[in-house]
């Protein structure tokens, strides 16, 4: 499913956004163009994107590009998400990522309204 007819829904923050600051929710973004590869944890989540903090310090602006497509899995059994979106900001002084979901699979929409406690759109 792509959600790209709800993101200006989204980004008015009218969904549930959940904060993480100490989070166990391990992901891996890779990018399209630049094919770099950044391991972090998520910092907080709603249906259209997440901020991602980097495992490691360094410098977002010299890996990803705003509005670079990116692939993104996390790796815990308690919370599975695959799917595409693209980097909308970067902080190099939080190293930090904003992440927009463009898509995701059918079982990581269902789960991710699941745990929201929210209703799919459409």
């Amino acid at each position: 499913m792509v959600y790209s007819n709800y993101h200006q829904y989204f980004e008015k923050r009218e969904s549930p956004r959940i904060n993480w600051m100490n989070s166990e929710v391990r992901v891996i973004i890779i990018s399209s163009t630049t094919k770099s590869k950044v391991l972090g944890w998520i910092q907080d989540i709603s249906p259209g994107g997440f901020k991602l903090k980097a495992e490691i310090p360094l410098t977002f602006n010299d890996l990803f590009l705003e509005w670079d497509e990116v692939h993104f899995e996390t790796f815990e059994d308690f919370f599975q998400l695959k799917g595409q979106g693209r980097v909308i900001w970067t902080s190099s002084n939080e190293n930090m990522v904003g992440i927009r979901i463009d898509h995701l699979d059918e079982e990581s929409r269902k789960y991710l309204y699941g745990f929201l406690g929210i209703l799919p759109i459409g």
